[in-house]
């Protein structure tokens, strides 16, 4: 993983790599990540989804 390093007048220094990067993830760690990426996308589509679902309800809420 790449960060950018501060210097010590608070300005942004050169890109540092840390040493984790170079390390292979366990299979557990890789199977967990990809838990949760596919978790966050399952997320974005129920939120949108639910936006749909409340514009519907405002709709049959005005054709009342």
């Amino acid at each position: 993983m790449k960060y950018r390093k501060r210097n010590p007048d608070g300005t942004l220094g050169d890109w540092v790599e840390t040493p984790w990067s170079q390390e292979q993830l366990a299979p557990e760690m890789l199977a967990a990540l990809e838990a949760i990426v596919m978790m966050q996308l399952e997320t974005e589509d129920l939120k949108a989804e639910i936006s749909s679902l409340k514009a519907e309800i405002a709709a049959l809420k005005g054709g009342e």
